[in-house]
């Protein structure tokens, strides 16, 4: 299953769901993480993320079972997601 995180939480809490995130996936930008995890990691994952989860905080996964869904365009520097892992 490929995965897409992205958080927007305060700064004194950003190192929390870096390093949760990091264990799984490719940290692609400041907030933006990418993968490719099986289910049972994904729920692993999402409950982790749970438990740390406050009020103020906001995280989202975008999961598909087909890389050919998520069509992406990279601009300057960046190197394409996944290029990490190849």
């Amino acid at each position: 299953m490929h995965v897409i995180v992205v958080y927007d939480v305060s700064s004194d809490r950003t190192h929390i769901f870096r390093k949760l995130l990091r264990r799984r996936l490719e940290h692609v930008q400041q907030s933006v993480f990418f993968g490719e995890l099986t289910e049972g990691q994904v729920t692993s994952m999402k409950n982790e993320i749970e438990e740390k989860l406050v009020p103020e905080d906001s995280v989202v996964v975008f999961e598909s079972t087909s890389p050919a869904a998520f069509d992406f365009t990279t601009f300057g520097a960046s190197q394409e997601p996944g290029s990490r892992f190849t």
